[in-house]
């Protein structure tokens, strides 16, 4: 099975996190971050990142997102843990359904997003029997 679409961006709240260790002209922030969801899958998503920035400005990032959804014609939440690089303006993730409600095959898919324009990312989620 394999599940594609857009999501847009609908709002990013980033803060410096406070620390002893000061990095290279790098720093360590924490954002929560709201999706709306297109395509095969439709919904909404709210995701908090942990985000290590180098002095070039990218960034390694990992998080949790929770994203409530219709999946055919039934309400689910799926919970992803995301692992992701920003550099050059470009952001991208690999991510797992690491909980899913009801629990559904979707459990254990695997996906990808990469960042567009404006805001938008292109995703695909899939799971392999």
């Amino acid at each position: 099975m394999k599940w594609q679409g857009e999501f847009q961006i609908t709002d990013w709240q980033e803060q410096t996190r406070e620390s002893n260790v000061v990095l290279a002209g790098g720093k360590l922030t924490t954002a929560v971050v709201k999706h709306v969801y297109q395509g095969d899958i439709i919904g909404s998503g709210e995701l908090q990142y942990s985000m290590a920035y180098d002095a070039e400005g990218s960034a390694h990032f990992s998080g949790i997102e929770l994203i409530q959804m219709e999946l055919g014609a039934q309400t689910h939440i799926l919970v992803l843990s995301h692992k992701g690089k920003f550099s050059q303006g470009v952001a991208g993730s690999e991510f797992e359904v690491v909980a899913c409600e009801p629990t559904h095959s979707i459990l254990g898919a695997h996906g990808t997003f990469t960042s567009g324009e404006g805001g938008t990312a292109k995703y695909c989620l899939e799971k392999r029997s």
